[in-house]
């Protein structure tokens, strides 16, 4: 039987996305499949207004913005999809993106997760992103960003998946504990597909699914924030001793080149850069426990994971933030 999957849509404030994202899921060509609708306590009625034009969906409304990654954990706790489907609102899909990332995932039985290309919504020949490019820094970057769509239906294997819409074994999900909650915003596809490394899954780009994506490449301090935050807690409780000592030349050089954009960038991001260590080593009880957890769940060594990450940063996407 077809699996099902749980779309979950986490949606705040998102009332000029609906008409175009609910519609292209309710249209695919694969049929089993639930949405959930997870409201973070939005202000423009949008939760209202999908309750009464889709009423077809499970809402889930929350009492207050939990951000992404805890919209998709909320909304897991009604999910009954054996796949589990992550997607922003602020997208169209194509109306067999579903169906090629299943088909895909049942073949595979060594690939984790699966993401889609993702075309930019109003330049339809250019990618956003083909899969994320992690660096070994903790570092996320869209893969392909603005080159012109080849129209390759190839999967390819990547080192992490796009936090915009991925496909993820349910029980995998569950073994890591849901998206981790490091990032209000942000860089939880990192986390996530860090995690999914560790664990020994392999992940891909699966370009017969195609999703459209109202996205602009754009950084502020908050956003800033939270993307530190997080990478710093990563490297923290997920790496070894001996890596840090072996990859301190590379760590050392990323730290150089993040100190020098919040520099370039003012004294917002040189306070963000500040809060987001005092943030990681002000909650040590914290970190220890999800480092404990984190150490059991690993299935590869360190040097297995630095494989399937990268060495190479994309200086087109690093030169254009600091615009």
């Amino acid at each position: 039987m077809a699996k099902k999957v749980s779309v979950i849509l986490v949606n705040y404030n998102g009332m000029p996305h609906l008409d175009v994202c609910i519609p292209s899921i309710l249209g695919q060509t694969y049929s089993n499949f639930e949405i959930i609708f997870v409201d973070n306590n939005s202000s423009d009625g949008s939760l209202e207004y999908a309750r009464s034009k889709f009423p077809q969906l499970l809402f889930v409304p929350s009492e207050k913005n939990l951000g992404y990654a805890g919209g998709i954990n909320k909304g897991l706790k009604y999910a009954s999809g054996e796949y589990i489907a992550p997607l922003n609102t602020d997208t169209e899909a194509a109306p067999d993106w579903l169906e090629a990332l299943v088909d895909f995932l049942d073949r595979n039985s060594r690939a984790g997760a699966v993401t889609p290309k993702i075309l930019l919504f109003d330049e339809r020949d250019r990618i956003n992103t083909m899969g994320s490019n992690i660096h070994v820094s903790g570092i996320g970057f869209c893969r392909g960003l603005n080159r012109r769509d080849d129209g390759s239906k190839i999967p390819q294997k990547v080192s992490g998946v796009s936090g915009c819409s991925y496909l993820i074994r349910r029980e995998i999900l569950e073994e890591i504990g849901g998206v981790l909650e490091e990032s209000f915003m942000s860089n939880d596809d990192v986390v996530l597909s860090w995690l999914v490394n560790l664990l020994g899954y392999e992940m891909y780009c699966v370009p017969e699914a195609v999703i459209y994506h109202k996205y602009k490449l754009k950084m502020n301090p908050e956003k800033f924030y939270q993307l530190e935050k997080s990478r710093h807690a990563l490297l923290l409780y997920s790496l070894k001793p001996l890596t840090f000592v072996v990859l301190a030349p590379v760590f050392a050089f990323t730290e150089f080149l993040i100190f020098t954009y919040s520099l370039l960038k003012g004294r917002r991001y040189i306070q963000a850069e500040f809060k987001a260590w005092v943030a990681v080593l002000g909650n040590l009880r914290g970190f220890m426990r999800r480092r404990r957890q984190v150490q059991r769940l690993r299935k590869i060594s360190d040097p297995q994971l630095l494989r399937k990450l990268k060495l190479n940063y994309e200086w087109k996407q690093v030169l254009h933030i600091l615009r």
